[in-house]
């Protein structure tokens, strides 16, 4: 696993992920969410619709192999990372289409001890941005179909660069990897699944 900022940020490039079926598979999952599901719900820094209503659905519970496929590779690398505590996991798409990005944001608490992460399904040329706190410069995290990318949610803050190709979506799954003590509110209905290390 490579490190891009050094016990903070990782990167693993995957090659077991049929990434033109997961592609295919998100644009269904983010057409059936858009039947289901308000056009507008969130902050304009959501950007996009599939990431704006990411309380709404977890990406990791559909029914389909490569999804199920990535779920196990996120479990198989990012476990090595984490204390020894039950976990849970939240995931979503991002769709993003020509003129879309996510602007500056951050997800947890320092506190709450939670990592958060993305995988590259279909990415062109494209990057995200992360500031992370004491270091200086904006790390660049350049986008690479197969790329998984995870890293501490301590207060950093990071955005993906404004997508420019018409003739296709940029696509990428998110997650956030929780302790099961740091989600709020334990009966409210949330999505998470859990993430056994």
């Amino acid at each position: 696993m490579h490190c891009n900022c050094p016990n903070y940020l990782y990167s693993i490039q995957l090659s077991s992920i049929d990434n033109k079926e997961l592609a295919k598979y998100s644009l269904e999952v983010e057409k059936m969410l858009r039947r289901e599901l308000p056009e507008s719900n969130g902050p304009a820094w959501y950007g996009t619709f599939t990431t704006s209503n990411h309380h709404s659905y977890n990406f990791l519970t559909f029914p389909n192999p490569v999804v199920s496929k990535l779920y196990q590779e996120i479990l198989k690398n990012v476990s090595p990372l984490l204390e020894d505590r039950p976990y849970m996991i939240k995931s979503w798409v991002n769709v993003f289409r020509k003129g879309e990005k996510v602007d500056w944001h951050d997800h947890w608490d320092a506190h709450k001890k939670v990592w958060h992460g993305f995988y590259c399904v279909q990415v062109g040329d494209s990057h995200t941005d992360y500031r992370i706190p004491n270091v200086p410069q904006i790390i660049k995290v350049i986008s690479k179909e197969g790329l998984l990318v995870v890293g501490k949610s301590e207060n950093d803050k990071h955005r993906s660069s404004t997508w420019n190709e018409s003739k296709r979506t940029r696509i990428t799954i998110a997650f956030d990897i929780v302790p099961i003590d740091s989600i709020y509110d334990k009966l409210q209905p949330n999505h998470f699944i859990p993430f056994t290390i």
